[in-house]
C-alpha cells in the first residue's frame, strides 16, 4: 500500500522555511502548504482540506495544529494521521480572544521587528532566546507574512471551535508534540490532548517552548519518523 502523503501547515507569522530543517531529517516527502489569507478560521480550514492529497498525514504546529485538528474532525475520511504540535483543543477564551487584538494593535504601532523580538521572548525555551540564527528566522519569517497577514490570522484564531468534546470522534491515529518550556499551550494541554483522542499519543521535548519545530527540528524529525513507521504501519495493518 502506497504511503500517504505527509503535509506540514505552519503556524502564525511563518512560512514554509518552518520546517525546512525538520524535513531535511525525516524519510518519505512531503509537502508544505501555507495558510490561506484570510480571517475565517472555518474557511481556511476549508481551502486546506479540499486542496489535501487523498488520505494526507497531516502535521501542524500552533495554528496549523489547531486547523488539523479541526480537518480531522470535520473531514475524517480526508486524513490518514496526523501529528499536533504545540496544539490545544479549547478555544480562546473572551479574555484570550480580546489579547489577540491588542496584540495586533501593538504590533502595527510598534513594527515588526518589535513583533518578532517579543515572539522570541515569549515563546522560545529560555535557552534557545540567544540564538541568532534562530532570532534570524523568526524575524525573516514575520516580515515575508507581514502585519496584515498577521491581523487577519489573530482574528482567525480568536473566532476558532472548540473541539474538546469531539476529540474521541477523531480516531485517526495522532501524536501531540510539546515543547517542555512552552508557555502557550502547556505540556498539560497537550496530554490532556492526546489523552482525549480516541487513539492519542503524547511526547514532551526537553529544551524547547512553543516553537519547538524551529527549536528542535532533529527531535521532531526523529519523532515524525517513529510515526510513519510505527503508528501508521500499526493502522495500516488493522485496516
Amino acid at each position: 500500500m502506497m504511503m500517504s502523503r505527509l503535509v506540514c501547515l505552519p503556524g502564525l507569522l511563518c512560512t514554509a522555511e518552518a520546517y525546512a530543517d525538520v524535513l531535511r531529517g525525516i524519510d518519505v516527502p512531503a509537502d508544505v502548504m501555507e495558510l490561506p489569507d484570510s480571517d475565517n478560521f472555518q474557511g481556511i480550514a476549508s481551502d486546506i482540506a479540499a486542496a489535501l492529497p487523498d488520505r494526507a498525514i497531516l502535521v501542524g504546529m500552533s495554528m496549523g495544529s489547531y486547523l488539523c485538528l479541526e480537518i480531522a474532525r470535520r473531514e475524517p475520511d480526508r486524513v490518514a494521521g496526523m501529528v499536533l504540535i504545540g496544539c490545544t483543543a479549547e478555544a480562546d477564551s473572551e479574555q484570550s480572544a480580546a489579547k489577540r487584538g491588542k496584540v495586533v494593535k501593538w504590533a502595527r504601532r510598534e513594527g515588526l521587528d518589535a513583533l518578532s523580538d517579543t515572539i522570541c521572548a515569549g515563546m522560545l525555551s529560555p535557552q534557545n532566546r540567544a540564538k541568532a540564527p534562530l532570532r534570524q528566522k523568526i524575524a525573516r519569517m514575520a516580515h515575508a507574512q507581514g502585519l496584515e497577514i498577521f491581523q487577519r490570522h489573530q482574528a482567525a484564531l480568536a473566532g476558532r471551535p472548540d473541539n474538546t468534546a469531539a476529540l474521541s470522534e477523531i480516531t485517526c491515529p495522532a501524536l501531540v508534540i510539546t515543547g517542555a518550556d512552552d508557555t502557550v499551550t502547556p505540556p498539560h494541554a497537550g496530554r490532556d490532548l492526546a489523552e482525549g483522542l480516541a487513539n492519542g499519543r503524547f511526547v514532551e521535548i526537553e529544551n524547547a517552548g512553543h516553537l519547538v519545530v524551529l527549536e528542535r527540528p532533529d527531535v521532531v524529525a526523529a519523532q515524525l519518523n517513529l510515526f510513519i513507521g510505527h503508528d501508521m504501519k500499526k493502522e495500516t495493518l488493522a485496516e
